[in-house]
């Protein structure tokens, strides 16, 4: 049965979908960040060990690579931060949802109970209307 929530539950229900795409792409960014500051981490270890054995310097690349790792940091931080946020706000349209489905379901609920009653109404009439047409008929004895 079709209510007057159905639009508003619909545009609800991709609201929550969207927000669940956002929370997993959110959590597969935060995961790439900490692979490659992982992956930086171990890069920047070799390249200490072998700058004791190389007769060059590589204080630069070490200086970048830790600027890079900072960076990624941060990134990491902003990421669930918004991760944080997209959380509450999937919370928020879940419970939405959830209300304007309550809603929903109350009104069909009335809907059914207002068609069983004037069903029953109308069975009461025909029953009545029979009992009347019944009873007419009955031939009428004198006291």
């Amino acid at each position: 049965m079709r209510t007057p929530f159905d639009t508003a539950l619909r545009m609800q229900q991709r609201t929550v979908d969207d927000l669940k795409v956002a929370i997993g792409a959110s959590i597969e960014r935060i995961a790439a960040l900490e692979q490659q500051a992982r992956e930086l981490t171990d890069r920047m270890r070799e390249e200490r060990m072998l700058a004791h054995a190389l007769p060059f310097a590589s204080d630069a690349w070490l200086a970048t690579a830790k600027h890079a790792q900072t960076r990624l940091g941060a990134e990491t931080e902003a990421e669930r931060a918004r991760l944080v946020a997209l959380r509450e706000q999937a919370r928020e349209a879940y419970g939405t949802f959830r209300a304007i489905e309550s809603a929903a379901e109350r009104f069909r609920t009335e809907a059914e109970r207002e068609a069983e009653a004037a069903e029953q109404a109308a069975i009461d009439d025909i029953a009545a209307a029979r009992f009347l047409r019944e009873r007419k008929r009955m031939p009428v004895k004198a006291a």
